[in-house]
């Protein structure tokens, strides 16, 4: 019996679906594949995401001290990106310091968009430090997807070319020899959900538009408006379910959604469960996808999955989800969005499974032995 832990330093959004979805799949995966598998979780909230990169490590490592957790053996460590990997092995007792760490990584702070509408400041390089030694220091990163693999590769030499020397030297190589991609599952509700869309909750009317997104910038807000007061314009008739968590800083097109769209709006704001949510997925028509950011996408996918028309960029992670055919240059967006509104394009929910967590979790098996053996 193999024993892994699972440190979750920020568990909110996609890391904690993740989290969730490894405890639960990676053994039943490995049992599948002959192997006995244990999994153990240790997480904190998903707040404070700076001071997560600053202690997160010391605290899980306190934690597991008190639990017990460490009084046995442990053949591998997974964190993810909010952990500081180099900080992390020096907090272990020394009998784990030698343990196989994986860094999963579900975004980097090198390659994360500026803000567009604040003034641009100087950038602050030490979170990015810290995702780049905790590639160097793990045995193993796996990246959610291809997409998020190679940009970071591509950033990594202007980013240490930029410090005084001496420098350490071929960093993405050294990172890419050890670096994969493992996505993130869909859970099995809305694999099932693109199944069962004869029942909605949603009066026949108008096609439903989604946002499922965070209420954050990097997620194309004002696009997102700017798409929807072109179809007023056009004379185009929808309706909106605007989901997502939304936090302390609000961007303003939410508010001005609110008070232009009112009369369109049928669901507004983070749903209380995810039953909840699933079913207003289900029940909508088409998911317009405006971000500017996604190192993955799962509430891409996850729409798609429901059965939703798609109308997305062809940059970021999409096209390999999807394939270029069915995405649009940024320009054409709005265009595509008012197209959608009239002929619906066809769903995709056949491209979303062969992200299910049985696939993927199996995906990880495989990886995470091919770490053991690269350690045998």
């Amino acid at each position: 019996m193999r024993r892994v832990i699972l440190l979750n330093p920020y568990s909110a959004g996609s890391h904690a679906l993740w989290a969730e979805g490894m405890a639960r799949e990676w053994p039943a995966a490995a049992a599948r594949c002959g192997g006995e598998l244990e999994v153990e979780v240790f997480a904190l909230p998903g707040r404070h995401w700076k001071w997560r990169m600053h202690a997160a490590s010391m605290v899980l490592v306190e934690r597991m001290l008190e639990s017990g957790a460490l009084d046995r053996r442990v053949d591998a460590f997974v964190v993810t990106d909010m952990l500081d990997v180099a900080q992390f092995r020096a907090a272990l007792p020394a009998g784990h310091r030698d343990t196989p760490v994986v860094a999963y990584f579900h975004e980097n702070q090198l390659t994360f968009p500026p803000h567009p509408e604040r003034p641009e400041m100087e950038w602050d390089r030490h979170y990015a430090w810290v995702n780049l030694t905790s590639a160097w220091v793990a045995d193993a990163i796996w990246f959610n997807s291809h997409y998020h693999r190679n940009i970071f590769l591509e950033a990594l030499p202007g980013f240490v070319s930029r410090f005084p020397a001496p420098r350490p030297k071929d960093v993405a190589s050294r990172v890419a020899a050890k670096s994969e991609v493992v996505p993130i599952g869909l859970e099995e509700d809305v694999l099932e959900a693109g199944k069962l869309r004869h029942t909605r909750c949603f009066a026949a009317g108008s096609p439903v538009v989604v946002w499922n997104h965070r209420w954050e910038y990097d997620k194309g807000p004002a696009a997102f408006l700017s798409c929807l007061d072109a179809a007023v314009q056009a004379g185009l008739e929808f309706r909106l379910a605007v989901m997502g968590q939304s936090f302390d800083r609000v961007p303003s097109a939410f508010d001005e959604m609110k008070e232009r769209h009112a009369e369109r709006i049928l669901v507004w704001g983070h749903q209380p469960s995810r039953e909840e949510y699933v079913e207003i997925l289900r029940s909508a028509d088409l998911a317009l996808v405006t971000a500017h950011h996604d190192f993955f996408g799962i509430s891409v996918l996850e729409a798609a999955a429901a059965g939703l028309g798609i109308v997305a960029p062809n940059d970021l992670a999409y096209p390999e989800h999807f394939g270029q055919g069915v995405l649009h240059d940024r320009d054409a967006l709005e265009g595509a969005f008012l197209n959608a509104l009239v002929r619906p394009p066809e769903g995709m929910a056949e491209a979303s499974g062969r992200y299910a967590w049985g696939h993927v979790a199996e995906k990880a098996w495989e990886a995470m032995n091919r770490v053991w053996n690269g350690r045998a």
